[in-house]
């Protein structure tokens, strides 16, 4: 019988090793607890609004709807809804301290899929899709193996004497469901990547300037700052794309893993203070803890053991916190499967109560709400069909330098030599139609020295005027005036000097 190549013996070994070696899952230990509190809080302010946003009795938007599948999940009434709801926080709740794990996570995937799915307009994000597929990958792991009520119960059962130390004690189990998170966080920055290379605008800083002026996701003032800063919009695009192409391939070398994660904590920061994310941040985060090897678990218990290091100093003032907490959290466990389901049954029991007692909607009142006639002035300007775009609403900036960088002014000036180039940029805001662009280099008295002329097509985010001063340019000041379609738009002054 032919024996296999020794370079596929190799590669064998490399994969067992890889996907099937034996370890304590701290890493997937931290994700559980970590993501199930950032879901937790995410879908807990949501909890008021259950029957309008997830309930045939509101005004649900499934995704399945856009595609023409109506019927593919069904809406529930709101007492229904109500108590799924409810359900899931509490799983959320019990997986996040690691009570009846994988039954939790189980639970979690399937309703909290079923409600994001069920509200398209505000709960199904990015965010929500990822994390749905790592409550997935959770429910098929061990994770309640290190750092949990299961774990805490086992070694409880074994009649330790020292509880704290349960905090540290964890069962090896095989990694590869936390091989295929880490996996699965690389494929969606590559992802990512592959898509920004298909949009053209997106390295032009177009597509970035837009998403910094927006505040379609929370309050975001640092954005609308960077967005008058072009020289540094194009270099961030590139520094981006860069990172998550290469993120899959060196996040697994141990000298670039920590490099490279904390990269993605600074990329994450600053889509917080510029774009106004907060959820996604945090989410990507708690998936970057699945990271975290036993080595450097034992490397932090070590400097945590140090009194006279900081992270010493605050592990021994937590003593007597983390040794109640220890005592008191297996005490769930003791209940065993009659308390989970007390539990269960006792949260989503009072979410009905609490949604019947507030009824928000009047579902349960003799006396229902009507909706009120709109005031004809509204329906006027809603159903106004004036399509009419003001040529100065088509400008977004006009833009004045001496360098240019892919295509865009990179250093806005108002002072220039006589013989040195100038670029006059307009940037448009979309959508616009064909438009005819004109700009003229004129005295304060209205003298025209120069003037440029061309077509902006309704594809065109920005047109230049590349101007070479001449050297027997009179010193002084000069306006530039820009007009679209014969009509006077901007007017800026310049100073020029003598060579």
């Amino acid at each position: 019988m032919a024996q296999p190549l020794p370079f596929l013996k190799s590669l064998n070994r490399g994969f067992s090793e890889f996907f099937f070696r034996r370890e304590v899952p701290y890493g997937l230990a931290l994700t559980r607890m970590c993501l199930s509190a950032v879901m937790l809080c995410d879908m807990g302010v949501r909890s008021p609004r259950i029957a309008e946003f997830y309930s045939a009795d509101g005004a649900a938007a499934p995704i399945a709807l856009n595609y023409g599948f109506p019927d593919l999940l069904p809406l529930l009434p709101a007492t229904w809804a109500v108590l799924l709801y409810c359900i899931m926080l509490f799983l959320l709740f019990t997986l996040m301290i690691g009570w009846k794990s994988r039954l939790s996570a189980a639970g979690v995937f399937v309703l909290f899929t079923y409600f994001t799915l069920q509200d398209s307009l505000s709960t199904l994000t990015k965010y929500s899709v990822i994390s749905s597929h790592i409550f997935l990958l959770l429910s098929l792991s061990q994770c309640g193996a290190v750092w949990s009520v299961d774990r805490l119960r086992e070694l409880q059962r074994q009649r330790l004497p020292r509880p704290l130390s349960w905090l540290a004690e964890g069962r090896a189990v095989e990694i590869w469901p936390q091989r295929l998170i880490q996996i699965f966080i690389a494929v969606v920055y590559f992802g990512a990547a592959i898509t920004k290379l298909q949009t053209a605008t997106y390295f032009s800083g177009d597509q970035m300037r837009f998403w910094l002026l927006s505040n379609v996701n929370q309050w975001n003032p640092l954005g609308e700052i960077l967005s008058l800063q072009p020289a540094l919009l194009v270099p961030m695009s590139y520094i981006a794309i860069i990172w998550e192409i290469t993120f899959l391939f060196m996040v697994w070398n141990k000298g670039w893993r920590l490099a490279f994660l904390g990269l993605g904590v600074v990329f994450h920061c600053l889509t917080t203070i510029t774009l106004g994310l907060y959820t996604f941040p945090l989410v990507c985060f708690s998936i970057y803890l699945s990271y975290v090897t036993p080595e450097d678990v034992a490397w932090w218990r070590a400097r945590m053991g140090r009194k006279i290091s900081l992270a010493g100093r605050l592990m021994h003032s937590l003593q007597l916190p983390a040794l109640l907490v220890a005592r008191a959290v297996p005490s769930l466990g003791k209940t065993g499967s009659l308390g989970f389901a007390a539990g269960l049954l006792g949260l989503a029991g009072l979410g009905l109560l609490s949604h019947n007692t507030f009824d928000l909607h009047a579902a349960h009142n003799t006396r229902r709400y009507e909706l009120q006639p709109m005031p004809a002035e509204r329906v006027r300007e809603l159903f106004q069909n004036n399509s009419t775009i003001r040529e100065e609403d088509k400008v977004f900036s006009f833009d004045i330098g001496k360098y240019m960088l892919a295509g865009r002014v990179v250093e806005t000036t108002h002072h220039f030599s006589a013989g040195s180039r100038l670029y006059a940029q307009v940037n448009f805001v979309p959508p616009h139609g064909d438009m005819l662009v004109e700009c003229q280099i004129a005295s304060l008295q209205g003298l025209v020295y120069d003037q440029s002329d061309g077509v902006a097509t309704r594809e065109d985010f920005r047109y230049t005027f590349n101007y070479l001063l001449p050297e027997s340019l009179d010193p002084g000041p000069y306006q530039l005036i820009l007009k679209i379609n014969n009509q006077e738009i901007s007017r800026q002054t310049i100073e020029v000097t003598a060579h």
